[in-house]
């Protein structure tokens, strides 16, 4: 009775986990700081339930776009980052979230991972 029902459920896609999206990073900046954030962005997506690394091999169907070069302020830095979604035009891209923040200089790892949890969050509903 358990394995028909087991097998029913992933028949309908109920038993087959969360949905993953390819992810991409983007951004217009050509400064170090940036690059270097996008860098940190990138390696913390495979931590994330729905996102993947975008390969270049598939789609992306989201991307972390950052908004404006980041900016180093003393021991800290500044950032804005918006989860976008494509749409069937890709003219008009729906954004999910829009992440806004700052953290020191020296952690801009964990800040990336976090930002990436937040909008991992967003790439699930």
């Amino acid at each position: 009775m358990n394995a028909l029902l087991f097998s029913l459920l992933l028949a309908s896609g109920q038993a087959s986990g969360p949905v993953v999206h390819a992810t991409d990073v983007k951004s217009d900046a050509m400064d170090p700081l940036t690059d270097k954030f996008a860098d940190a962005l990138r390696k913390a997506i495979p931590k994330a339930r729905h996102m993947k690394p975008w390969s270049g091999d598939q789609a992306d169907d989201l991307y972390l776009t950052i908004l404006w070069p980041v900016t180093e302020d003393g021991k800290r830095f500044s950032y804005a980052v918006d989860l976008m979604k494509k749409t069937e035009d890709m003219v008009t891209p729906d954004r999910l979230a829009s992440l806004t923040g700052s953290c020191r200089m020296a952690e801009m790892e964990p800040c990336a991972a976090g930002v990436v949890a937040k909008a991992d969050k967003r790439a699930g509903d």
